[in-house]
């Protein structure tokens, strides 16, 4: 597997994980609005989160190994 293979692929999770933690704060938006309990969701999102923030890092260290292959 290529390194733009890679970087394709990581994209792809951080828009998954985006549209997760969009779709995520709709149903804590709904469940806090109809009284019903946001702990999990809410613990889900700080993981969501937390993966997110990794993956962009993940992406970033990708990136930055592309540039440096691409100067040799």
């Amino acid at each position: 597997m290529s390194i733009e293979d890679d970087i394709a692929r990581v994209e792809e999770h951080i828009r998954e994980i985006e549209q997760r933690i969009e779709h995520l704060l709709g149903v804590i938006s709904q469940a806090e609005e109809s009284g019903l309990p946001t702990e999990r969701p809410r613990a889900f999102l700080v993981v969501l989160k937390q993966t997110l923030g990794l993956s962009r890092d993940h992406l970033a260290r990708l990136l930055a190994d592309q540039l440096t292959q691409g100067s040799r």
